[in-house]
């Protein structure tokens, strides 16, 4: 491998990398013991996990359409909104484990194509900024409540 990259011009940058006139990353190490790996890869199994991912993307996008939807109900009372965005985080009652909340859109999605990544992304910002503009008008009237008081 070392004497196939040093004798081509145009991988330079390669050639440096692997004799270690550079510091190596961790990408750079992971991509090299991939390539130099002499056990066949299990091109099956890699398949199947990355449709696990995608599914499991197309499901988190689902619920949180779902969610979107229904946050925009004006008809909604406030309770329910307020147990809706409880659900959504993940905040229960004590006492009742579910597990732990999700803290960002792409946990465990993190190979997808990046189109779909970035439609989780968007789809989540709307719900946070949905989120916020309802704590916003709360802290709204609860301003103007004090300032009559």
């Amino acid at each position: 491998l070392l004497s196939t990259v040093t004798g081509v011009h145009k991988y330079k940058w390669l050639k440096q990398n692997v004799q270690g006139l550079y510091p190596q990353s961790a990408l750079l190490n992971t991509i090299v013991e991939f390539a130099l790996k002499e056990e066949p890869v299990d091109v099956e199994k890699m398949r199947k996990c990355l449709l696990k991912q995608l599914e499991r993307a197309e499901v988190r996008l689902e619920g949180i359409d779902t969610i979107l939807k229904l946050a925009a109900k004006n008809f909604l009372l406030p309770s329910v909104q307020y147990a809706m965005f409880c659900g959504w985080q993940r905040l229960i009652p004590e006492g009742a484990n579910i597990g732990e909340p999700l803290t960002d859109c792409l946990k465990d999605v993190d190979l997808i194509p990046p189109f779909n990544r970035m439609l989780l992304e968007v789809t989540f910002g709307k719900l946070y900024a949905w989120a916020i503009q309802n704590v916003r008008n709360i802290l709204l009237d609860a301003s103007a409540k004090f300032k009559e008081l």
